[in-house]
């Protein structure tokens, strides 16, 4: 996978900052492809190799892109044995159903491949497949992967604040 990013020169010129490997790759198949902290400015000062370090999940304030890989259920190392997400990813899982999840962020994301049931409370499901778009809204979801092969998704992520339903 390539990543490219344009910033601008001393001039106020476009450029191509950055072409190739994405800086960070948290498993196979899933790359953290930028992120950001705090308000946003352009031209942005953040080196094009290094986008701002932030967790997992973006928090509020923060923004991530990233290509995640979900891998069908019995090729995942939790389905296997006793696998154990770090404390700051795990928080936001469901502790009796380890693929369900909830995260403070608005995510717009697009299916690349694959293919999964995209299940909400109460088990409200909705097939999804390549070219779909979800806009997830802080919701507790669980994405179950229909098939043999991985389901594959481009995702931004803006942190946000959880407010109360009244």
């Amino acid at each position: 996978m390539k990543l490219v990013v344009t910033g601008h020169d001393s001039e106020g010129r476009s450029v191509f900052h950055h072409a190739g490997e994405p800086p960070r790759s948290p498993s196979p198949g899933s790359y953290d492809l930028w992120s950001t902290k705090g308000p946003t400015t352009v031209p942005d000062p953040t080196p094009a190799d290094a986008p701002a370090p932030i967790g997992y999940f973006a928090e509020e304030g923060e923004t991530s892109f990233k290509i995640v890989t979900v891998p069908p259920a019995r090729d995942r190392p939790e389905a296997r044995s006793g696998y154990d997400l770090p404390p700051e990813i795990a928080r936001h899982f469901d502790p009796d159903d380890p693929e369900m999840h909830t995260t403070d962020t608005i995510d717009y994301v697009v299916i690349l491949s694959g293919s999964a049931e995209l299940e909400l409370d109460e088990g409200r499901k909705e097939r999804v497949g390549p070219g779909d778009c979800v806009v997830q809204r802080g919701t507790k979801h669980a994405w179950r992967v229909v098939g043999d092969a991985p389901l594959v998704l481009a995702a931004t992520m803006i942190g946000a604040r959880r407010e109360d339903l009244e």
